[in-house]
Formats: structure tokens, sequence, C-alpha cells
């Protein structure tokens, strides 16, 4: 069931899960439903679906500490193009975010949300057969169109190109920075260090800092939940460094995604983002030469123009051991759930899982069990008595 942020009222289910805190020092504390602590894609993704629900909320996060968030491209696509294989729940996926996003932007009035078709370049002549095959196919043809052996200047496809459908991007920093513009407007974001040693739980819920009070608090805190003293402590990640470059180039790419190994994203003005790389262990902080000039080879094999590297960036994805995200429950704290895990598909899977969520909290809808983040600590026992 749907509400929306700019609805009339808000739920009759949510005043009566106020009456418990709303007696004794009315006037001298706050009062709330969630305490969303951490403010990259899905702390604010989980931050308006809450919201759209009826719930009251108050944000927590400290800007810096979400890099990944900010500099991720925000692409979107439910198809892994790399093995041609649909992602976990593509379906379900897709089709929350095509109605959150827009109304996100409509309850913003920012403009973020740009669908956009991917052009797949093709390796082979047998990747592209693959392709069209499963563009016949009615669990890939709504997102796939008919191969082309053509590709528009400066792109080089010597097999032939796909487009892709229901594909796009998230400009993320311009969602994030409007949520909580909006957040700033009804008093519900705090620009500052959740500090976890002072929050306190009591039968109803849980209280921070002596004066702000919830019946739950939810960690999103992305990576920092496995790097940072400072954030809630989780077992089961499995860091994911990434890096991107920004480009200068001669001419523009007609606002073109180009992906092969790794995408080209024309950004506007003759500039474009190329990434993004993987390393899952040992990697050093800070952006490498060694993966700079991996995407500036992939560069040099996919156009035919030359190109100026403009800035280097990385950030570290909050990947999990088992690849799927982690919404549920804290496995040692009451009245403490995790809405975190989502690696480098944040953008796709936050409005689906943020709605699972909050059907769950308001209603009482039941979780999906896989993500229940209590698994990683059943595996860290069983290893433990090994």
């Amino acid at each position: 069931m749907r509400n929306t942020i700019c609805g009339p009222s808000k739920k009759l289910e949510r005043l009566f899960l106020n009456l418990p805190l709303c007696f004794g020092s009315f006037f001298m504390a706050k009062y709330v439903d969630y305490i969303v602590v951490g403010g990259g894609i899905s702390g604010c993704v989980l931050s308006y679906q809450l919201m759209a629900h009826g719930a009251d909320v108050v944000l927590f996060d400290v800007p810096s500490s979400n890099k990944s968030s900010h500099v991720a491209a925000g692409l979107w696509n439910p198809i892994v193009l790399k093995r041609m294989k649909k992602v976990w729940l593509a379906d379900e996926m897709i089709a929350e975010l095509e109605y959150v996003y827009p109304d996100m932007q409509n309850w913003t009035g920012e403009q973020f949300y740009h669908p956009l078709p991917l052009r797949h370049l093709f390796a082979s002549n047998g990747e592209r057969n693959q392709w069209e095959e499963l563009v016949a196919h009615p669990g890939f043809s709504t997102y796939l169109q008919p191969a082309s052996s053509a590709v528009p200047t400066p792109i080089l496809g010597s097999f032939g190109s796909g487009l892709t459908a229901r594909t796009g991007r998230v400009n993320v920093s311009r969602m994030i920075n409007s949520v909580k513009a909006q957040l700033a407007n009804k008093r519900a974001y705090r620009e500052e260090q959740f500090q976890w040693q002072l929050l306190q739980q009591t039968p109803e819920g849980v209280v921070y800092a002596g004066d702000l009070h919830a019946h739950r608090v939810i960690s999103c805190e992305g990576i920092q939940s496995a790097l940072s003293s400072h954030s809630l402590p989780l077992q089961g990640f499995s860091p994911a460094k990434g890096e991107i470059l920004k480009l200068q180039l001669p001419q523009s790419l007609n606002g073109e995604c180009v992906h092969s190994k790794h995408f080209i994203l024309d950004e506007g003005n003759q500039t474009a983002t190329v990434g993004a790389t993987y390393a899952w262990d040992g990697f050093e902080l800070g952006p490498t030469a060694a993966k700079r000039r991996e995407l500036e080879q992939h560069v040099e094999r996919t156009l035919s123009c030359p190109f100026e590297v403009v800035e280097q960036f990385e950030g570290v994805r909050p990947a999990t051991q088992d690849r799927r995200p982690m919404v549920g429950p804290h496995p040692n704290l009451e009245h403490t759930y995790v809405f975190n895990g989502m690696g480098s598909r944040a953008v796709l899977m936050a409005p689906y899982l943020a709605r699972q969520l909050s059907e769950h909290l308001l209603y009482g809808v039941p979780l999906l069990a896989e993500l229940d983040p209590k698994r990683f600590e059943k595996s860290t026992k069983e290893a433990s008595s090994r």
C-alpha cells in the first residue's frame, strides 16, 4: 500500500504507534518513529520510503563519510551484461525504481532521475548471437533491444552493439543533497556523527542523547560499518574498492553510455566518466596508478578520439561476502535494524528493499529471509568452532 509525502494525512497506524511515546515529557524531547543513521543512497531512499508510508524520521549523516555514494556514477541496469544474466529480483526492483525516483523528484523539486539506454559493445559474433536469442526471450525482451551492426562515432565496435531498455542513471549527489534539504526544512536532518554509545534501549524503543525518542534506529552506514570505529559494527562485509576517471574529450558522445568491460558515460560539455574498477583485497587507500592505466587502456580500445584525464576518484563499496544485502534486525541489539550491503547496485536495489523494510516496520510484512544480517553471525561462529 503506497502513500505519498505530499498526501493529505498520515496513516492511522502511525498515530497509534506513537501513542506510547507521547505521554510524559512531551515538550522536553523530540519523538519520531525512526532514526536513520547514514545519508548515502540507501539512507536517503529509506528515509523517503518511510516518510511516504506515513512515518516520522530523523536522518543523521556526516557527508564526508559517504564517499562511495558521492563518487558513484549512479547507473542502474537489471542485466549483468558480462554474463548476460538478470540481477536477483530484477523485475521487482525495476518496477519499484521506476515509481520511487520520479516521486522523489516531485517531492524535492530537483531532477536527478534520467532513464538512458546503455550501449553494450559485443566482444564477438557469439556474444551478439546470444544477445539476439535473449531479445526473443520473454524474461529479457523488456530489457534488451535488437542488435545493430552500426555504432556511432567515435565509438569503436567491430562486432556491433545492442541497446538496453529500462536502464538509466541517477545523479546521486543531486539526489542525496535534495533529500537532505527537504529533511532539513522539516528539522529531520542532523549533520553530525551519530554516537552509538549515546543510544539507550527502552521497553518502547530507543532514546538518543537523552532527548530523541524513536521506536527503532536503522543503520545505513555503508562500508563505515566495517571500517570505522564510529559506526555500528557488522559481520559479513567484503569491501570492494572502485576507481573512476573524469575525461575531457574533443567531441561529444551524443549522450551515450557505452559498456564493454567498463562503462563510459557522456556527462555533457565534451566530458565523460569511465569506470569502475574492482579490488577485493589488499587494496591501498587513495587513487592508484595501476587502475588509472587500466581505465585509460579501456578508453583507448573503445573510442577513436584522443582524451585527457581530468580527475581520478575512488570509493569503497559496502559489498557482502555472499553478494546479498543486509536488511533486517541487528543480530545483537534490540530495536536496531540494518539496511546495508548493496555494493555497486544500491541505486537499483534501494527503492524495492526500502519498501520491504518500511512495510515490515509499519505493518509487520515479513522480510526476505535470505537478507537477514544474522546469517553472517552464524557463519562466523561455525568457522571459529572448527
